[in-house]
This record gives C-alpha cells, sequence and structure tokens, in this order.
C-alpha cells in the first residue's frame, strides 16, 4: 500500500510539473520565465512542420487581350469598352512573417473599367486594415446621335447651327451630328480598419465613390423637346463607425455613419435647337441633383441563452439639403422664390425588436416588430411654377410626404418527424401617408411551407401565401394643376388580394450528379380599380443540374422560363374607361457548361460555358380597334471558353476567348432618325445588333 503511495504522489509530481510549463498562468512559482531549462535539449521539441512559412505565396499575372469594342454594349460582358488592345493585373499573393502579421494582395482585371484591387494587411483574429478599390461601369450606347456640345454646365450648339420651327427644317442637323457614348463609371476607394480586443470589437470604414460619364436627359421648352447626352459628375464619401462589446450571452454596440454628396454641376442649361415658338426662349435650364448630407446613430443589442435570442435595434437619422434655389425660369422676369434655399430636413426614427427561441424540440417560435418614422421637418412655402421654362402657371406648395411603418411578425416551425416540418406565418404591415391618395394602407399576409425529406436523396418543398391590402378612404390629390382621373387608383396604395404558390424538389443522393427544379405561380386582383392597374398574372419554373463524370470532367446546365401577364384598362375623356392594354412579357434563359482539367500530364485545364437569353414584350392597346405596339425584345448569345496550360511549377499561361452575339429592339425608336418627331430632336435608332469577339492572353508567375 505505502508503495502504492509513493508511486501515486510521483505521478502527481510529474503531473504539476508539465501543467506548469503549458499553464503558465496556474499558481505563484509555476511560471514559465521560472522554469530551470538549461538542461533540457528544446532541439529535440521543435516542430518542424510548425513553421510559420515567411515566404510570398500566390500567383501574380499580366494580361493583353484584344476586344472588339465597335458597340460598347459589349463592355458590360468583357469589363472594358476599349477597342484594340488593352491590358490588365491579375494578383493573389499573401506574405506572412513569423509572428502572424500578415499582409494580402489581390486584384482582378485591373486596368480594365470594371477591374478591381485590395490590399489588407494585420494580424489575422486581432486588427487588420484594408485599401481597396473598385471600377463598376455600365455601358448603354455609344451611338446615340447629336449635335450639342457640352461646354461646362451647358449644352451649346455649333456657331453655324440653324434653328428651324421642326427638326425636318434644321438645315445643318446632319452636318452637325456626332456620336456620343451614354455609360456611366464608378470609381469607389475604401478604407477599413478593425481591431479585435478580448471583449470588443472597433470598426472604421470609409468610402468614397466618384461617378463620370453621360445619361439621357430630355429638355423641353414649351412644346418643342431635345434628347440630351448629360453629363454625370458627382461623388458621395461615406465614413462609418462601430463598436460592440460582447460578454457571456450578450452582445451591445453602436453604429455611426456621415454621408455627404456633391454634384459638381449645379444646373444643366442647354440652347434651343428649335425656332421659339413665341417670345424669345432660346435657351432652357434644369436643377440637378443637390449637394447633400446624411447622418445616423443606432443602437444594437442581442441576448442569447437555453435556446433563445433576442435582438433589438434603435436608430436616428438626418437628412439635410441647403443648396441655393436657381431661378425659376432663365426666360423672361423669374417670379419671387419664398426663400433663398430649400433648407430641407428630414428626420428618420426606427426601432426594430426581434425573439426566436425553441420552445421544444419540435416547436420553434419566430417574433418581430418593425417601427420607422420619417418626418419631413422642411418648412412649407408656396413656390412658383413654371411650365417646361416657358411660362408660370401659378404656385404650388412643397408636400411633406410623412410616412409612418410598422411591420409585426409571427411565425412558427413544427417538426413533425426527422424528414416532414411545417413552418407557418402571419405579417402585418401598417403605414399613415401624408400628402397622398390614401392616408393609411395596411397589408395582411398569412403562409405556409411544408417540407418533406422523402429519402437521404430527394427533397420537396411547397410554399402558399396570400396578401389582402386595403386602407382608407381614396381622395386623390388637389394640390396640384394635374388633377387624376377620381376613378384611377394608383398600384402601389390601390385595394388588392394576391395568392402565391411555389413547389420545389432537390435531388442530392449522389457524389456525382446533383439536380433541383422550382415552379411558381402568382395571381394578382386589384379588386377597387376601374382605372389603372387591374390584374397580374406570373407562371415560370426553373431546372437546373450539376454531373461530375470523373474527377476531372464536370458538367452543368440550367433552364429558365418566365411569364407575366397584365392588364391595365385607362381613359381618355377624364370618365370612365373607354381603352384597355394587355401586356405580355416572356423569357427564357439557358446556360451549359463543362470543365475537363488534368490534361496532358496533368497540365492543361478547358473550360466552356454557353449561355442564351431571351426576353419580349408585347403590347395591345385597345380602344374599339386593337392596336399592337412593335418589337420590344433583348436576345443574347454568349460563349465563353478559356484554356489554363501550367507549363512549369511557376510559370502558366491562361487564353480566354469571349464571343457574344446580341440583338435588342424598342418600339418607340426602333427606325426613328433624329428628324423623325417634328417636335422632339431624338438620338435616333438606339437599338443594338451585334456579334463581338474577346481574345485574352494572360501569363501568371506563382511565387
Amino acid at each position: 500500500m505505502k508503495a502504492l503511495a509513493n508511486h501515486s504522489v510521483s505521478i502527481s509530481l510529474v503531473a504539476m510539473a508539465i501543467s506548469s510549463v503549458f499553464s503558465p498562468a496556474m499558481a505563484d512559482g509555476y511560471s514559465l520565465a521560472q522554469v530551470n531549462r538549461t538542461s533540457l535539449k528544446l532541439d529535440k521539441w521543435e516542430c518542424k512542420r510548425c513553421k510559420v512559412s515567411t515566404e510570398a505565396a500566390g500567383s501574380i499575372g499580366v494580361g493583353v487581350a484584344y476586344n472588339d469594342g465597335s458597340d460598347s454594349h459589349f463592355g458590360n460582358t468583357t469589363g472594358t469598352d476599349t477597342d484594340g488592345l488593352v491590358g490588365h493585373l491579375d494578383a493573389d499573393v499573401t506574405l506572412k512573417n513569423e509572428s502572424g502579421y500578415q499582409t494580402k494582395i489581390e486584384a482582378d482585371k485591373l486596368g480594365y473599367d470594371n477591374g478591381s484591387a485590395t490590399l489588407t494587411t494585420g494580424k489575422p483574429g486581432q486588427y487588420q486594415i484594408a485599401l481597396g478599390y473598385r471600377g463598376i461601369a455600365n455601358y448603354d450606347t455609344d451611338k446615340a446621335m447629336t449635335p450639342y456640345r457640352v461646354k461646362s454646365d451647358a449644352m451649346v450648339l455649333p456657331q453655324d447651327w440653324q434653328t428651324g420651327a421642326t427638326t425636318g427644317q434644321m438645315a445643318t442637323l446632319a452636318d452637325n451630328a456626332k456620336p456620343a457614348e451614354l455609360m456611366t463609371q464608378r470609381d469607389r476607394f475604401s478604407l477599413d480598419a478593425h481591431y479585435k480586443g478580448n471583449f470588443y470589437k472597433a470598426e472604421l470604414d470609409y468610402q468614397h465613390e466618384a461617378r463620370s460619364g453621360k445619361r439621357t436627359f430630355s429638355g423641353n421648352i414649351l412644346t418643342n423637346s431635345a434628347m440630351l447626352a448629360q453629363p454625370i459628375d458627382d461623388s458621395i464619401d461615406n465614413l462609418g463607425a462601430k463598436i460592440y462589446f460582447s460578454g457571456d450571452g450578450w452582445l451591445a454596440g453602436i453604429d455611426t455613419m456621415l454621408s455627404q454628396y456633391n454634384n459638381d454641376h449645379n444646373a444643366l442649361n442647354w440652347d434651343s435647337a428649335f425656332t421659339p415658338t413665341f417670345g424669345a426662349a432660346y435657351a432652357g435650364q434644369s436643377a440637378t441633383a443637390p449637394d447633400n448630407k446624411a447622418y445616423r446613430v443606432a443602437g444594437n443589442a442581442q441576448f442569447g441563452a437555453n435556446g433563445q435570442q433576442i435582438l433589438m435595434h434603435t436608430g436616428f437619422s438626418r437628412f439635410t439639403q441647403d443648396q441655393a434655389f436657381l431661378p425659376a425660369t432663365i426666360n423672361g422676369p423669374s417670379p419671387d422664390l419664398p426663400a433663398v434655399n430649400l433648407d430641407g430636413q428630414v428626420d428618420m426614427i426606427e426601432m426594430t425588436i426581434k425573439y426566436s427561441g425553441r420552445i421544444t424540440s419540435e416547436l420553434s417560435l419566430r417574433a418581430s416588430y418593425d417601427y420607422r418614422d420619417r418626418d419631413n421637418k422642411t418648412e412649407i412655402n408656396d413656390h412658383p411654377q413654371v411650365i417646361t421654362d416657358s411660362y408660370f402657371s401659378g404656385t404650388a406648395a412643397n408636400p411633406e410626404y410623412d410616412r409612418t411603418r410598422q411591420k409585426a411578425k409571427l411565425a412558427a416551425k413544427y417538426r413533425f418527424t426527422r424528414n416532414v416540418y411545417f413552418d407557418v406565418g402571419y405579417d402585418y404591415d401598417h403605414n399613415n401617408y401624408s400628402d397622398l391618395d390614401r392616408e393609411t394602407l395596411h397589408e395582411s399576409s398569412i403562409y405556409g411551407r411544408l417540407s418533406y425529406r422523402a429519402s437521404q436523396a430527394w427533397s420537396f418543398a411547397f410554399k402558399a401565401k396570400a396578401q389582402d391590402r386595403s386602407g382608407s378612404e381614396y381622395k386623390p390629390v388637389t394640390r396640384t394643376d394635374s388633377l387624376s382621373n377620381p376613378l384611377l387608383r394608383k398600384s402601389y396604395l390601390a385595394d388588392r388580394e394576391r395568392q402565391e404558390y411555389k413547389l420545389s424538389a432537390n435531388y442530392t443522393g449522389s457524389d456525382t450528379f446533383s439536380t433541383s427544379a422550382n415552379l411558381h405561380f402568382s395571381q394578382e386582383d386589384y379588386t377597387d380599380t376601374q382605372i389603372g392597374l387591374t390584374n397580374i398574372d406570373t407562371s415560370g419554373y426553373d431546372i437546373s443540374g450539376q454531373y461530375l463524370a470523373n474527377e476531372d470532367l464536370s458538367f452543368n446546365a440550367f433552364f429558365n422560363q418566365d411569364w407575366r401577364d397584365s392588364d391595365q384598362a385607362g381613359s381618355s375623356n377624364f370618365s370612365t374607361a373607354n381603352w384597355y392594354a394587355n401586356v405580355d412579357e416572356q423569357s427564357t434563359i439557358l446556360g451549359l457548361g463543362m470543365l475537363y482539367q488534368n490534361l496532358v500530364d496533368k497540365k492543361l485545364s478547358l473550360g466552356i460555358d454557353y449561355n442564351y437569353s431571351d426576353g419580349q414584350s408585347d403590347t395591345e392597346v385597345k380602344q374599339g380597334l386593337v392596336t399592337p405596339y412593335g418589337d420590344y425584345f433583348s436576345t443574347s448569345h454568349n460563349v465563353n471558353a478559356f484554356a489554363d496550360y501550367q507549363f512549369s511549377e511557376s510559370m502558366a499561361i491562361r487564353l480566354d476567348w469571349i464571343f457574344e452575339q446580341y440583338q435588342d429592339a424598342d418600339w418607340s425608336d426602333q427606325d426613328v432618325s433624329m428628324s423623325t418627331i417634328p417636335n422632339v430632336l431624338t438620338f435616333g435608332d438606339l437599338s443594338h445588333d451585334y456579334s463581338a469577339h474577346y481574345f485574352g492572353l494572360t501569363l501568371s508567375y506563382q511565387l
């Protein structure tokens, strides 16, 4: 027994010695700093595989491409509208040191209008700083014909321009017309930083986005109009800060944001291309988006324990705008304005509380309440109304458009068996408005979703939803010179009944094959509308699948079709309905893809994707006779193929080919020249019909 006791004591002493080394905070006298290590052979303890690599890892790529930019719309696919040779830089590089400090550099098509780059540095899990850039471009057309030239804030005509009473009488129109590109370029720069302590986390983020380009603007003077390529030069700055504290079962923090919008153009001025109808209206002026500011302060809290969770949010926002007013008109004496500027201010309060919890092993509940109040504190004044910068038509007061919205949700999920569960919920949405045709509007929704897993491979789900919307008495707004027909019901305020059904099936029982299918149908009935949107029916389905032939060869495919049919009633004599319109829309999307890897001694990878999309809309108006509108469609065939060859351990070359065949048409400007409409100077036919190629070559180096 004594020997056993001594043996136990020896084991305890060894355990204490080991624990004192690996748990230095255990007790005084057993810290790691006080351990006698002179006789220890530490080189035997070294972990050969635990060393942190201090060498750079990742890849850098330099690419050059030939891009067919004859139609700038192709740039939405390739990321650039440059015609001819264009270069770019790709990177995915990580740098580490032994202390855990890490720097990551990423770049994707940097040099293109849609390129991006990010530099992130710091200690992951403790602190990080990230600098980022992203370009976002959207190309409409580069074939908008116009005689106007941009000069600062003005759209001016050539010195030899000859005005005409109609577009057909403008003698120099054909000689002065030049193509203008309608596109928007966003350049977004960001700085993000965050630090994580033992019980808190702080974040700071700044974003500057500058926007440039041109967009369509209609310059009207009385009965004449000209389409203008309005220049875009504005920016927005956002600065946000967050700090969150956490503990056992709780999290709380403050979220703040400052925002400022700046527009380099205070107004858009343009020369009139038409001979004045009366007086001396040789030019027009229109206000642009004014500079404005906003700030927001919000608090968030989260509590959880024993399968129950509560989230709370409250916030306050203020939006202000004090840019000086422009004259009411530049044609003749301008009526007096009620103030120097709007001195606009809108305050918004928001509060949210959410609960989710498991009541039993089979039953769980969810509930939430959301309150938002928009209070327009801008002073109400009578402002002069000038019609198309030509004549004074009285005054009108600026509306408040206050809104108070309350949303409540209650849902429950019950699991009958391991393979069957039912989800049911009720939503209520209540709105109070000012200066709209209805003072109150409320909508109730109820839905149910039944999920069934028939086997390990197959699962099915069915969802049904019903909504009913109604409100206070409909009273058309009278504070306007353009009164609405008293029988008209605006679709976003009208009584409505809506039903929606969805059915889905999924197969995931094989390592080599998976598929899914979805079917949906909905119907909207505007029950109290005599004039306006009266009915909408939508339906559609989609099918997708993936097949892994072997570890190197895989295929994927998807197919989607949707239909939308809507009916509208109207009146041409400010009375009961005397014309009816039907809009029939449909879309089809098809995609096929293949990836083949590890060819030619595992050095070559091939991939190809084909996408087809077709969307069209057919409109018919019936007023005694049926009048169909013209073509309105877009069709696209897109092929994206690549070959990636690793010709050494560190060097690889990639070839990319993109082919797109695109065609669209809009009946409103199809086959229209600049002078087709006598009192409207248009851009001409803006439809697209092209076949374009992109060939790219990228050389990458593996670090």
